[in-house]
């Protein structure tokens, strides 16, 4: 059986098989059929080869044909033939490969085609002119002259300047302070005056002036510019000794006082506060200019007389703000 025939064409061939019936030979004598049928053929002379057994054959019956019988490895044959299974397609491994080049041509189309239809639908909108835009900004470029047209606001839609506040503390002991400190500046609002020597008694001797301070010495004049910056230039005073520093009249008691009144302290000059030093000495803050301060004093720089300075911030020890009016 070859590679072409199917399983069908297979079961044909095995019905095909049927006992060969010879047709009946022809015989002039019953010795001559005899011969013919029984003895065995004479090899001629001169044949080497082996002489193909002869099929043997029944004498028909009367009225019947003759009818040759099948040798043992026929029969086997067709026996094999009638329970062998069909035969399974063959397909060649060019036939496969084929097939599957195919199949991955095929799926990387596929997300070609995929891949293209996703990216245009997400695709930013702007990523492309809408038609006509084009032309509309020629246009707007050509009747401008190629520059910029100015645009004017209006005030009201102008964003006014962020305001900052003073606190630049670096840790909560700091920021309580600070705070305490903004907030005072808020409530003190010194006018500042002219700088010069406006003491009222700047020849006077050593004795108690009217404040109850000695004369020409630096806790009376401040306690002077105190009495001016809120407004009292003559008796009755708003600030002597008495309800100004009632536990002490020096210099280096000042602090203590403004504690126990439970008036504000801090690290921060404001002008019209007292510049309180360790080293027993008062001053009045004229001006503050980043990290300096501008005083006036009395007894400082020149003995019982006035002086101005400027000095750095961290050199004075505490600034006691102006008593509440």
């Amino acid at each position: 059986m070859s590679d072409e025939q199917t399983p069908d064409q297979t079961g044909d061939l095995v019905r095909s098989v049927e006992p060969l019936t010879p047709a009946a030979p022809q015989y002039s004598s019953r010795r001559e059929m005899r011969a013919a049928t029984s003895a065995p053929a004479r090899r001629p002379a001169g044949t080497t080869s082996a002489r193909p057994a002869p099929v043997r054959t029944n004498p028909p019956r009367a009225g019947q044909p003759a009818t040759a019988k099948m040798s043992r490895k026929d029969r086997a044959l067709v026996r094999k033939l009638a329970v062998a299974p069909a035969p399974k397609p063959v397909v060649s491994a060019r036939r496969s490969s084929t097939r599957g080049i195919g199949a991955s041509v095929i799926g990387g189309l596929v997300i070609l085609v995929v891949s293209a239809i996703v990216g245009t639908t997400i695709m930013p909108a702007y990523a492309f002119l809408p038609s006509g835009t084009a032309g509309i900004l020629a246009n707007a470029t050509k009747s401008s002259g190629g520059a910029p047209q100015a645009v004017t606001v209006d005030a009201s839609a102008q964003v006014p300047a962020a305001k900052r506040d003073l606190i630049t503390a670096t840790s909560m002991k700091e920021y309580q302070q600070q705070r305490i400190t903004a907030t005072a500046l808020a409530n003190y609002s010194v006018q500042p005056h002219a700088a010069g020597d406006d003491y009222p008694w700047p020849n006077a001797g050593n004795t108690l002036s009217p404040l109850n301070y000695y004369y020409r010495q630096c806790v009376d004049f401040v306690a002077w510019r105190l009495n001016r910056d809120a407004g009292v230039t003559h008796a009755p005073w708003k600030w002597t000794w008495s309800n100004l520093t009632p536990g002490g009249g020096d210099a280096s008691q000042w602090k203590a006082a403004w504690e126990r009144h439970g008036w504000k302290t801090s690290a921060t000059p404001i002008v019209g506060s007292v510049a309180w030093f360790v080293g027993n000495h008062v001053a009045y803050v004229k001006s503050v200019n980043g990290n300096t301060v501008t005083i006036e004093e009395y007894n400082g720089m020149s003995s019982r007389a006035y002086a101005m300075r400027t000095i750095p911030i961290d050199s004075v020890g505490r600034f006691l703000y102006p008593p509440p009016a």
